[in-house]
């Protein structure tokens, strides 16, 4: 059942190119850092925890599949909550997913932007480095119909191929300094630990599912790209944790690959691993301003935003990509100011990902009875209760978020009546 209020929105995304949109939503700056500082906390363990954390992302990315395959629409996770709870759910994980996507997107902008002035020396600040790779991500959404499927093959294909060639090469040649040594798990408790840390890599799920009205048969090949961009992001993690603890890095722990590199690979080029993390921030930026922009594009047409932004342009809803990327350059320039703490607001941003989750679980429940829809649930809920609870600061920002929603649904109605 594709929802109405985005029909317009054709689309032209096959299962490669499926595959690859989605694999650059996901993969973000985390893999090039969190191997390294979970390796510095719990050294050999390490591996386990990104393991652990594939293993109880899965549910996560089996409710996606299942509601995204049944239901596709550029809405995502909110249309899911409209159809199993109403307007006012509907809004509420809206504001929650722009919250943390339009907070937590720059800050992977300027996480980019120090790889690149890597390259460029320390002439040209952070923030206007991040500005370009946000007018660069937004270029490439603004594309439609073949030149998007190209534009998605270009940036997903080039910053992949990159970085699993890089890991191949570099675990290969550490194989030949160090061999092969890893041990059963020695710290259960280490290991739970870090899964907190390491968690929000695998997120992305949830921003992927605004995607699914983008493929030309989404009950067909939705499913499908998710499911092989799961095992091509969880063997990308997990292998990168294997290079960092088969080098067994001794420094530099927050820049692992380049530790890694330098240790058994003294002769490569310095350029290597700053253009590789550039590269793949810079896809990562692409596909999330991608589903960003369909959201708000949906939001458009259910009237809760302005009705301009619901226009579409060779396919593509371009007002919406302004849209998103206005905000997040104000988000950068903010920061470049000292407005904003992006670091709180980042931490936040896992909060609210996993009340979505929360959500999408149950509507899952509501929409798709059945035993596995109540196990899938079960596994989510469980685990994010306490998470959610115990994180102090995220129940005010949750609740006032909850209120805000409230008062915009109640006067959303009262205009259309």
């Amino acid at each position: 059942m594709k929802d109405r209020s985005d029909s317009d929105l054709k689309g032209h995304l096959g299962l490669a190119s499926g595959v690859l949109l989605i694999v650059t939503v996901i993969l973000g700056s985390g893999v090039l850092v969190l191997p390294g500082l979970v390796f510095e906390k719990i050294g050999g363990d390490g591996i386990y925890a990104w393991i652990a954390c594939s293993l109880l992302s899965a549910p996560i990315l089996t409710t996606m599949i299942m509601l995204g395959s049944a239901y596709p629409s550029a809405g995502g996770v909110a249309y899911y909550a409209k159809l199993a709870f109403g307007s006012y759910v509907e809004l509420l994980v809206s504001m929650l997913f722009l919250g943390a996507a339009l907070l937590g997107l720059p800050s992977i902008a300027i996480a980019g932007s120090a790889y690149l002035q890597m390259l460029t020396g320390s002439v040209v600040d952070v923030h206007l480095i991040a500005v370009l790779l946000i007018l660069l991500a937004g270029f490439f959404a603004l594309s439609g119909g073949m030149t998007f499927r190209s534009g998605v093959k270009l940036m997903g294909g080039w910053s992949l191929s990159l970085l699993v060639g890089a890991l191949c090469v570099l675990i290969v040649l550490a194989i030949g300094a160090n061999g092969v040594r890893f041990n059963r798990p020695s710290n259960f408790p280490s290991i739970v630990s870090q899964i907190p840390l390491i968690f929000f890599s695998f997120t992305g799920w949830e921003i992927a599912s605004h995607l699914s009205a983008d493929f030309k048969n989404p009950k067909r090949d939705f499913g499908r790209a998710m499911f092989f961009a799961f095992i091509l992001v969880c063997a990308v993690y997990v292998g990168s944790a294997a290079l960092v603890h088969i080098a067994d890095i001794k420094s530099n722990f927050n820049v692992p690959m380049f530790q890694a590199a330098a240790q058994i690979a003294p002769s490569a080029p310095d350029w290597l691993v700053p253009l590789l993390g550039a590269s793949l921030i810079s896809a990562n930026l692409f596909g999330a301003v991608v589903a960003v922009s369909r959201l708000v594009f949906y939001l458009s047409k259910r009237h809760f935003l302005p009705a301009s932004l619901g226009c579409l342009r060779n396919g593509a809803p371009r007002n919406s990509v302004y849209c998103v990327a206005t905000s997040m350059i104000i988000v950068v320039a903010c920061d470049q100011i000292g407005l904003l703490n992006i670091e709180t607001m980042f931490s936040l941003a896992g909060m609210n990902f996993l009340a979505i989750y929360m959500i999408s679980a149950i509507a899952l429940v509501r929409l798709r009875r059945g035993l596995a829809s109540w196990l899938l649930a079960s596994m989510i809920v469980t685990p994010a209760v306490p998470v959610i609870l115990g994180a102090g600061s995220s129940l005010p920002y949750i609740a006032s978020t909850a209120l805000l929603a409230s008062f915009l649904n109640r006067n959303n109605r009262t205009e259309l009546t």
